[in-house]
């Protein structure tokens, strides 16, 4: 059995094909479709994941992890207790849970999953989430971006149909954007975008920033740096998000929230949907603007679009709704799948693609980042622009900058396509040098490096001196740095396009 797995940074799903062929969100041990993906430490030799951890979060926040997702391929490391742990750890923790109730559930055991990212989840996210997979025991057949998930779900419940559409999938952390061409049996995405520092946990903390500045203009408190206060303020600031999207207004009520000069201080505030979209508006134009980006990307106009999926639980918001209605008008907005299972249901028939059940369905994506390396004059030198078609492999001739230099540094590149040309963010993936190369004068040396990306959109780079055979490679295993040498300075070391 192939299941399909969206490890969400708010909820947790997991799906499979069911004997009628169709795929079906399986519940939890607690009969319940969504799982937290949260993770309680209650001690060095008892964990517990999901709602019985979700329910630690306002008394015992020191030994509870939630939102790990957002830290997926940082060096960060979360200290509970005596010991630390990496969000590859803390995901891991989570997809086993997700394994066990898979298993509990259908009777059998899991062989492999479809596990979804981001579709701009970078490679060390990617390496990250692939190496969670692994310590959890599953075996991930493929990374499946989260928004390609939904088109395909969306796909196979409209056969027949040729159309183009776009997959908004707005998440509790991350905003993703699909451009995608489907026909008959052939998904082909066309391009992507988005942020994944983005998503409903923003709007909740600007809820919440409202709140308490509300609460500190009448009673004079600060509830900021108490943390079971605040902790109530999130529960409650979600829920009143939550309400929003049906009901013009909602109340906050938190009774014994704090105690004053007085006595016992209870929170009681009436949210306005009007008011929240308005403290919220430059995250609506910050989406505004990925979405224009997505589009200038692609190099297609507004009116490409024919339909606009709407994933992920933010995408209930009026807010979110009103501005896509507003960018594409006339335009089919599509939300008849649950948007907080759609991804979970596109796992898993990806799942069933791969086992060969859909044998005729091809599915084509596109990276979501500019792929390159650095020259000896620091400039970006792409191999891989963003929104090619992956598998993928491309390659290009450097030469050395200096006489008789006996090695070079490859230093890997990648550009998160944000913003206009002058703000695109560079990150370094890693280096690591080629040693033993023909001795000569400065260019004359031929040094093919070669950038492969996988099914997984998981990146390889490779570099060989032609002249001598002298050969090198590395997998971006670990966020910022490749290979086991140590970093290398650039001066003398250096290469350029040949």
């Amino acid at each position: 059995m192939i299941v399909g797995i969206d490890l969400g940074t708010t909820n947790s799903l997991v799906a499979y094909i069911n004997q009628e062929g169709k795929a079906e969100i399986i519940i939890n041990e607690r009969g319940s479709r969504l799982t937290p993906s949260v993770v309680y430490f209650k001690n060095e030799q008892e964990v517990m994941v999901g709602e019985l951890a979700r329910s630690q979060l306002i008394l015992k926040s020191d030994r509870t992890v939630s939102a790990i997702k957002r830290k997926m391929g940082d060096n960060y490391q979360v200290k509970i207790g005596e010991r630390s742990y990496t969000p590859t750890e803390i995901s891991a923790l989570i997809l086993r849970k997700l394994l066990q109730y898979a298993q509990a559930y259908l009777g059998q055991d899991i062989e492999a999953a479809v596990v979804t990212v981001p579709a701009y989840f970078n490679d060390n996210q990617r390496q990250a989430t692939l190496l969670a997979g692994k310590q959890a025991g599953i075996k991930i057949l493929k990374l499946l971006n989260e928004p390609t998930a939904a088109a395909l779900a969306y796909g196979f419940s409209h056969p027949g149909h040729a159309q183009k559409i776009m997959v908004l999938d707005i998440g509790g952390g991350t905003f993703d954007i699909t451009l995608m061409e489907y026909c008959g049996d052939l998904y082909k995405v066309i391009g992507t975008g988005g942020s994944n520092r983005l998503g409903g946990m923003d709007f909740d903390r600007r809820l919440v920033e409202c709140i308490m500045e509300t609460f500190r203009a009448t009673s004079g408190i600060d509830l900021a740096h108490d943390p079971i206060a605040l902790q109530q303020i999130y529960i409650s600031a979600e829920k009143a998000k939550i309400d929003l999207s049906t009901v013009n207004e909602c109340t906050v009520l938190i009774p014994y929230i704090t105690m004053g000069p007085t006595g016992p201080l209870h929170l009681n505030q009436t949210v306005r949907r009007e008011q929240f979209n308005h403290i919220c508006g430059n995250l609506f134009d910050e989406i505004t603007a990925l979405i224009k980006q997505t589009l200038a990307g692609a190099g297609v106009a507004e009116s490409w679009v024919e339909v606009v999926v709407l994933a992920g639980g933010a995408s209930r918001m009026s807010g979110f709704k009103e501005l896509v209605a507003h960018l594409f008008p006339g335009v089919e907005l599509r939300a008849e799948i649950n948007p907080d299972e759609v991804v979970a249901l596109g796992a898993a028939l990806e799942g069933s693609i791969l086992s060969g059940e859909f044998r005729d369905v091809e599915l084509h994506d596109v990276t979501s980042h500019t792929l390159g390396l650095e020259d000896d004059k620091g400039e970006f030198v792409v191999l891989i622009p963003a929104n090619t078609p992956y598998p993928v492999s491309r390659s290009s001739l450097f030469t050395t900058v200096n006489d008789f230099q006996e090695e070079v540094i490859i230093h890997i590149l990648q550009r998160d396509e944000m913003g206009d040309a002058s703000e695109a963010k560079r990150v370094s993936l890693g280096q690591f040098h080629l040693a033993g190369i023909q001795k000569a004068s400065a260019g004359e040396p031929s040094i093919d490096v070669t950038f492969n990306i996988d099914a997984n959109g998981i990146l390889n780079v490779a570099a060989m001196d032609i002249d001598t055979g002298t050969r090198n490679q590395v997998e971006i295993t670990e966020p910022g740095y490749a290979g086991g040498d140590k970093i290398l300075a650039r001066r003398g070391k250096g290469l350029t396009v040949l």
